[in-house]
């Protein structure tokens, strides 16, 4: 299983996956790259670093499922290692770009079991703050992909705003399990009224591999809720196609069983 993060430099990706990887249950699948190693890296971990021309030869070669060139540096996602990395049984972690994470689906397909997570900020002055603080050197360079990166947010499994470090780290592990698992979610509600003709519409647009905007959902008691707009998660599992689930708080109170299967 391989769980891959996305979102704009100094949302929190990393620091989430490094607290994943405290547990023995993950590990991290690196990712080729051109650019410098920060002084707070180590080969292999989370990239291994390689000249341009090597890089380039490993893509010539048909090595990487996907590469991208990322404020002027190549990042790319190998076969070899990938394959090396799901021998060990382990939860694979992966940062990847907004492009390079739609070359990778592609890529693999189902052949790997794969949920994205896209980490998002409250705003551009949020991130730019961040930035700061950790003492980037690109401020303006890595601003300059914020709208961007944004636009792809729907392609993704869940949205995710990382406010409060610890309780997105919940928020992802609870995520985690109930993929492995294969539960379906709760429903916010005791018997939820469906619109089927709101389905039927969702569905053919998603045939048509038209985006949806995001359903919300929530993560109460170790399990996902759908909060609202249960027509869009019941399209998602008729037509086979994803809409993103945004995570929002929930204060409800109970929630509920819901057969999603028999509607």
């Amino acid at each position: 299983m391989l769980i891959v993060f996305s979102g704009g430099s100094g949302v929190g990706k990393n620091t989430v996956i490094e607290r994943l990887l405290e547990s023995d249950e993950f590990s991290l699948m690196p990712t080729y790259t051109t650019r410098d190693r920060r002084p707070n890296e180590r080969e292999g971990y989370p990239y291994h670093f390689i000249s341009e021309e090597v890089f380039l030869e490993k893509l010539r070669s048909g090595e990487l499922y996907e590469h991208q060139l990322v404020h002027e540096h190549y990042y790319g996602t190998s076969k070899v290692l990938m394959a090396e990395s799901l021998a060990t049984g382990k939860i694979l972690l992966k940062d990847i770009d907004v492009i390079g994470t739609q070359n990778l689906v592609n890529s693999v397909g189902k052949s790997v079991k794969m949920i994205t997570l896209f980490l998002k900020v409250n705003s551009r002055l949020v991130l730019e703050q961040r930035l700061k603080e950790r003492g980037e050197k690109e401020i303006e360079l890595r601003l300059k992909r914020y709208d961007m990166e944004q636009a792809y947010a729907d392609n993704y499994d869940y949205i995710i705003n990382n406010e409060m470090l610890d309780k997105t780290l919940g928020i992802v592990k609870t995520i985690i399990e109930n993929e492995r698992m294969g539960r379906l979610p709760l429903a916010a509600v005791k018997s939820p009224v469906i619109d089927k003709n709101l389905v039927e519409e969702y569905v053919q647009k998603l045939n048509s591999f038209k985006k949806l905007q995001p359903m919300p959902v929530s993560v109460v008691g170790g399990r996902i809720v759908v909060v609202d707009q249960y027509e869009k998660y019941l399209a998602q599992m008729i037509s086979g196609q994803k809409v993103a689930k945004e995570v929002v708080d929930f204060t409800g109170g109970a929630t509920f069983e819901f057969d999603w299967k028999n509607q």
